[in-house]
């Protein structure tokens, strides 16, 4: 049986994205900085939201710290979301492997799928509404057009990149042991977030008010920085082109997810442990995991189903959300829907010449959208 209920439709069920976080005005500041820029600016702007809101949900921090000779000064200490020291790697071409702080699944879950609705929500100027529904019906969101339309909503999203965090050593030695400090020594720690580009953001100290939040959304908007943030944001390209065409041979390859595993030399002369990735395909960007295309579209098919047998008379859409369209796996797993129309089987008549007829109003999509931050698929129907 169908959990749609009108409520839900009308949007009377769920929250207003990130409405339970006291970041959220720090968040806002970002998303509405990179929709006054671009498209590409908003979907780079995601993935540093992320790696900022990672830190929120991972449990005693330093147990991920590991010090390192070589990292840009005055930092001694790193942890990153990738089983990889990225600044030695962008920097050095070392490969240090470092397991991954892993964010805990079922609060990174609701965190991204929140972060991801708080963008579409002030990006799209014609989306009225939108309310983060999470796991208290089939939709994950329902969105409200100035039009009146209504749109049911499949989340999946994941950052393309993650950007990793540097600390300072509280004993200013090389030989510091990490997993032994105190909360208070974690406290006072210089930290700074590296961006794959030789750069860094200054983040101040983790007893900092809304730390990372509030200084690194700083120097994000400041007109001052802008050159460095223009670098970040073609950095993040260069990493996007990476990922998309497969390329092995740029190092911005591996600092994107689903990397899968190292080089040769990576074993050879850096000692890598054999069966381990730097990320594997569970991480792949947006919406480009297999398995979530399949989930997503069957979910969106569903909903169209339900949606339209049960509450017929509010003209409802169906849409994926995600970060990034599946840039990889997306014309063979999504783009086959592109031209796809559905209708019941009572809404079709046979004529004598064989053919069936149906009215245009009850010929339906698998899902009507994929609205993303960056190359969304809108059916020329302005979201």
């Amino acid at each position: 049986m169908s959990d749609l209920t009108e409520d839900l439709i009308q949007g009377q069920v769920g929250n207003e994205p990130l409405m339970a976080y006291p970041w959220k005005p720090h968040a806002d500041r970002l998303i509405l900085w990179a929709k006054g820029k671009s498209e590409t600016h908003c979907a780079f702007a995601f993935d540093f939201l992320m790696s900022l809101a990672y830190v929120d949900t991972i449990s005693d921090i330093q147990r991920h710290f590991k010090v390192y000779e070589g990292l840009p000064a005055p930092y001694s200490m790193h942890f990153g979301f990738i089983n990889l020291c990225a600044p030695l790697f962008i920097e050095k071409g070392a490969w240090f492997y470092q397991k991954a702080a892993k964010p805990q699944s079922g609060a990174i879950g609701k965190l991204t799928s929140e972060i991801v609705l708080r963008f579409i929500e002030l990006v799209f100027p014609n989306l009225t509404r939108v309310r983060a529904v999470g796991g208290v019906g089939s939709a994950d969101a329902v969105l409200r057009h100035a039009d009146g339309r209504t749109i049911l909503c499949e989340v999946k999203a994941s950052p393309l990149t993650t950007f990793p965090f540097l600390l300072s050593s509280p004993t200013r030695q090389s030989d510091a042991t990490p997993n032994k400090l105190t909360r208070t020594q974690i406290q006072d720690l210089d930290s700074a977030l590296y961006m794959h580009c030789q750069e860094l953001i200054p983040l101040g100290r983790p007893k900092d008010d809304l730390w990372p939040f509030c200084s690194a959304v700083n120097f994000i908007v400041e007109e001052c920085n802008r050159s460095k943030v223009d670098l970040f944001v073609e950095t993040w390209q260069q990493i996007r082109e990476a990922y998309i065409k497969r390329d092995r041979g740029s190092k911005y390859y591996y600092v994107a997810n689903a990397s899968g595993h190292p080089p040769k030399n990576a074993k050879e002369d850096f000692d890598w442990p054999a069966r381990e990735s730097v990320s594997d395909s569970k991480t792949s960007a947006g919406m480009d995991r297999t398995d979530d295309i399949k989930k997503g579209i069957y979910q969106t098919f569903k909903l169209s189903v339900d949606a339209n047998r049960r509450f017929a008379k509010y003209g409802i859409k169906t849409a994926l959300i995600s970060n990034l369209p599946a840039y990889r796996h997306g014309e063979d797993y999504v783009e086959p829907f592109y031209d796809i129309y559905w209708g019941y089987e009572a809404s079709f008549v046979k004529e004598k010449s064989g053919h069936y007829k149906c009215q245009e109003d009850d010929l339906k999509r698998p899902f009507d959208y994929i609205i993303a931050l960056e190359d969304a698929f809108l059916r020329n129907d302005l979201v």
